[in-house]
């Protein structure tokens, strides 16, 4: 008996030890950050939200900053929906007046801008974002957005830049705070894309005393009412989000979910009915190098490859099935077809292809015309292209499926050299390089992101489809956000470019050619009254037959003129394995990190 109570004694003890140890294994596991890791294909250039244009920077934006509008997660064709307001606002006056009700007590993220005190979103912080982007001393990209458009604002603009410095203090026709919550717009005339505009995530609000601490450098300092705070930067190489803990948190709105698309089953399988965010910490290596990019994510330190290099699909995604390694670890692919368009700028100030002098414009035809595009899809992008018709995409308001280039774009090689000919641009000396009718060689240098392998062989087909034609091209490559500076200011002869959209409106693009964008969005430079007139007229017109009209002449214009060569709209598969929960690629928005979760053990299995 007594041996028998002793190994009941022992039993006993054991089974304490063994809950013992399962207590402080689950505690662990519970307190166990939850960490997504993956890269971005370009390096970012600053948080600044009324200073940086590119793709990635603004993608972390929209995790930092809170817009006014956005985007249902689920709902497609996209759909806007109320962020940090009460309800999307009517447009009222026929489309020239816009009042925006914030709801109340949102916060922005905790910082020593504030003095240790809570520092509530106002209707003041929205009109000092839409006051920055006017402020001559940010030169935003992004100016033209509010330019012709509310009423004083030109006026005020126009004034800081013969005085040097913007007021912000002085109230103007345009902008009225009716109170601490409450903002209104009055427009010059109706914008119908006006809401589009408030929901991109660069125009959000910001705390003005953040702003003036951090003036040397606001890049650095982003500040919002978002769910995440950036808490690590080293420039071009790593960014690190973690979660806002005084941010007050949101749900999946599952309202306009599609029951037939397993990804919105799976997002709300994992997230219906939590509050969100629900991923602790996010680190972002900017990678511009494809290949360590991919290995990255096959040898499993990431958790997602998004945009896979078009070089690997046949290794990853061989005949459009997932390869044998990744179906082992029950890898997943979300293919997108991006709402954008690549082209190639011809820069229309540069004196030996740009301008609109019957020569110059018969050149560039040329040039359009001599490019092989075929090759480009099925060699350089493997197939994961479509080829564009107009600088408008499938998708987006606007877009005409009957709409076809035809002519303009197709690769003609006999009538390439048949322009040439015709206007004088010849091979004098027998070098096999065509000379300008003013006698001299006829060499131009293409601009191009060096981070990009198919960026590279894109540079290389142009080399060689342009010796077809007896003009020889020299490539320069820059880095991605060098290659931007130098787009901005006119520093290139001709250069790679793509535009994917901010909203789902063709205006989106077209203004991209739109006079006054001159040195902020209309890399090419184009100015043609023509074009502007056009473009101020369907301005004024809601989603309508009439402005369909509008923008099918101003492609026609686009491709007439030729100050671009229209390129394809991309398709990319994004990968990911089976601890990332909730993932959907949004059309618009560019990151998800807000809609994600993650399987710790299983990530922690994966991993090993």
């Amino acid at each position: 008996m007594m041996a028998s109570r002793a190994n009941r004694a022992i039993a006993h003890a054991i089974t304490l030890l063994l809950v013992a140890f399962l207590t402080v294994g689950t505690s662990a596991d519970a307190t166990e950050k939850k960490t997504l890791r993956y890269a971005f294909r370009t390096a970012e250039t600053g948080f600044d939200p009324m200073k940086v244009y590119d793709r990635y920077s603004v993608g972390i934006l929209e995790n930092i900053f809170d817009t006014l509008l956005t985007y249902d997660w689920l709902a497609r064709p996209v759909k806007l929906v109320p962020l940090v307001v009460e309800a999307v606002p009517e447009a009222e006056e026929n489309g020239t007046r816009y009042t925006f009700r914030l709801k109340r007590g949102i916060y922005f993220a905790d910082d020593a801008a504030f003095n240790g005190n809570r520092r509530e979103l106002i209707a003041k912080d929205v009109e000092y974002a839409i006051r920055r982007f006017r402020d001559p001393a940010n030169r935003s990209p992004y100016e033209w957005l509010f330019e012709n458009k509310i009423l004083g604002l030109d006026e005020l603009a126009e004034k800081a830049k013969k005085t040097g410095s913007l007021d912000y203090e002085t109230p103007i026709e345009g902008i009225r705070i009716l109170d601490r919550y409450t903002i209104q717009f009055r427009l010059k005339s109706a914008d119908y894309s006006f809401l589009y505009i408030m929901a991109m995530p660069n125009v959000v609000p910001v705390a003005r005393e953040v702003i003036e601490k951090y003036k040397d450098d606001t890049m650095a300092h982003p500040v919002g009412t978002g769910p995440y705070m950036l808490t690590e930067w080293t420039r071009r190489s790593k960014i690190v989000l973690e979660r806002n803990p005084g941010y007050r948190g949101h749900t999946l709105s599952t309202e306009f979910a599609d029951p037939n698309d397993p990804w919105d089953r799976e997002a709300i399988k994992a997230l219906a009915g939590k509050t969100l965010p629900l991923i602790d910490r996010v680190e972002i290596y900017p990678i511009e190098q494809e290949q360590p990019r991919y290995l990255a994510f096959v040898n499993l330190e990431h958790d997602l490859l998004e945009e896979t290099p078009f070089e690997y699909i046949e290794q990853i995604l061989p005949n459009g099935k997932l390869a044998p390694n990744m179906v082992k670890r029950n890898a997943s692919v979300f293919r997108e077809e991006q709402l954008e368009i690549t082209y190639d700028l011809f820069n229309m100030n540069d004196p030996l292809i740009g301008g609109f002098a019957p020569e110059k414009i018969a050149l560039r035809r040329a040039l359009v015309l001599a490019h092989d595009r075929t090759q480009e899809i099925d060699i350089v992008r493997r197939r994961q292209a479509i080829p564009a018709q107009s600088v408008i995409p499938p998708g987006v308001v606007g877009f005409d499926p009957g709409f076809k280039s035809g002519n303009f774009l197709d690769y003609n090689l006999p009538k390439a050299k048949a322009l040439l000919d015709m206007y004088g641009y010849i091979d004098r000396d027998g070098d096999g390089i065509r000379e300008t009718p003013e006698g001299k060689p006829l060499i131009i240098t293409y601009k191009y992101n060096s981070g990009s392998q198919d960026q590279r062989q894109l540079a290389e087909l142009w080399a060689k489809c342009m010796a077809d034609i007896g003009v020889k091209i020299e490539t320069a490559e820059a880095q991605f956000a060098d290659l931007l500076k130098d787009k901005r200011v006119g520093k290139f002869q001709m250069a790679s470019s793509a535009w994917i959209a901010d909203y789902p409106d063709a205006q989106n693009f077209l203004q991209l050619f739109y006079g006054p964008n001159i040195d902020q969005s209309n890399d090419a430079r184009f100015k043609l009254p023509e074009y502007d007139r056009l473009y101020d007229k369907a301005m004024t017109l809601p989603d309508s037959p009439a402005r369909n009209q509008l923008y099918r002449e101003m492609s026609r214009v686009l491709l007439s003129y030729a100050p671009s060569r229209f390129g394809v709209h991309r398709i990319f598969n994004h990968f990911l394995y089976p601890w990332v929960k909730g993932y959907k690629k949004h059309p618009i928005l560019f990151t998800s990190l807000r809609y994600l979760d993650i399987d710790v053990a299983a990530q922690k299995a994966g991993m090993n």
